[in-house]
C-alpha cells in the first residue's frame, strides 16, 4: 500500500498540538513521520509525551534537523559554532525519541565565492555530525540541495567534491523539487550511492514544493516508478492553516492513485 508506506512531514500540520497531530494521523492512517525539529522547539512539544503517544500508536519517526537560519560553513565562527550545537541538539532530540534517522541540510557559502575555507568548513562540519549522530546510533542523512545561489551541493558532483572520503560512509535524502526534472532525478537515483529516502513535493518553475497534485511533475506516473527503488518516499509540504486542507488532498490524491493502480 503506498500511504501505508510512506512519511508525511509534520509541518502538514503546522502549529498542532502532539494530541492533534497524533489525532490527525490516526484519521489519515499515517503510520510513518518526518518529525521537523524546528517545530517541536517552536511549540515546545514535549519529546518524552511524543515518545510515549508514538510507541502507543505504532509510529515510525525520522528527524529533520533544525536548518532555517543554521549555517555551519558561515563566515562567522559564532555562527558556525552556534549551528553545529543546533543541529546536535536535533540529533539528541532524534535519539530521545527513538528515531533512527535525521535529515540534515549542508552548510552554503555566506557570500559567492569570498572565503575560500568554505569548503572545509563543510567537511568538518558534516564529519563532526556525522560522528555525533553515529555515536546515539542515528543515521545521518544528508540533504541535496535545490539550485539556488550560495548552496553548494546541488548535484552528485557537488555532493562528492564536498563530502570526500565521507562518501561512503553516509546516507543521502534525494528532494524531488531539488531536482531540474525527471531525467535529473533517475539519475541521482543510479548515481548516488546510500540514498535513504526520497523527498517528494511538486514544484512549478522555480516555486518549489507545490502539492503533488500542482505543478511541472506527473506523480501519478512518478511515484510508482519512485517506488519500485524501494526508497521510503517522504510527502512534504508546509501548512499553517487552520483546515489543514493540503494533508486531507495529498492523502485524497495518494489514496485516489492507489486505487487506479489496483484497478
Amino acid at each position: 500500500m503506498m500511504k501505508k508506506d510512506m512519511y508525511f512531514s509534520s509541518t502538514l500540520l503546522w502549529g498542532c498540538s502532539l494530541e492533534e497531530l497524533f489525532a490527525t494521523w490516526k484519521q489519515y492512517g499515517i503510520q510513518n513521520v518526518e518529525l521537523w525539529a524546528e517545530q517541536m522547539a517552536q511549540f515546545d512539544l514535549d519529546l518524552k509525551t511524543y515518545r510515549t503517544y508514538a510507541k502507543a500508536q505504532g509510529i515510525t519517526t525520522v528527524v529533520h534537523s533544525k536548518s532555517w537560519d543554521l549555517n555551519f560553513a558561515s563566515l562567522n565562527e559564532g555562527i558556525r559554532k552556534s549551528s553545529i550545537k543546533e543541529v546536535k541538539k536535533s540529533i539528541d532530540l532524534a535519539a530521545l525519541i527513538g528515531a533512527k534517522e535525521i535529515t540534515v541540510h549542508p552548510p552554503r557559502q555566506t557570500v559567492n565565492n569570498l572565503d575560500p575555507n568554505i569548503y572545509q568548513y563543510a567537511y568538518e562540519g558534516i564529519k563532526e555530525l556525522h560522528l555525533y549522530a553515529r555515536e546515539r546510533g542515528i543515521v545521518l542523512s544528508l540533504e541535496i540541495m535545490e539550485k539556488i545561489p550560495k548552496e553548494i551541493i546541488t548535484s552528485d558532483v557537488e555532493l562528492q567534491q564536498v563530502v570526500g572520503d565521507l562518501y561512503e560512509e553516509l546516507e543521502y535524502t534525494l528532494d524531488t523539487a531539488h531536482c531540474t526534472d525527471e531525467a535529473e532525478i533517475f539519475a541521482y537515483l543510479e548515481n548516488i550511492q546510500n540514498i535513504s529516502k526520497i523527498h517528494i513535493s511538486n514544484k512549478i518553475g522555480t516555486k518549489l514544493h507545490t502539492p503533488l497534485f500542482d505543478g511541472d511533475y506527473d506523480f501519478k506516473t512518478l511515484i510508482p516508478k519512485l517506488l519500485s527503488y524501494d526508497i521510503p518516499l517522504s510527502v512534504e509540504g508546509l501548512d499553517t492553516g487552520l483546515e489543514y486542507t493540503l494533508l486531507k488532498e495529498t492523502i485524497e490524491f495518494i489514496e485516489k492513485l492507489e486505487e487506479e493502480t489496483l484497478c
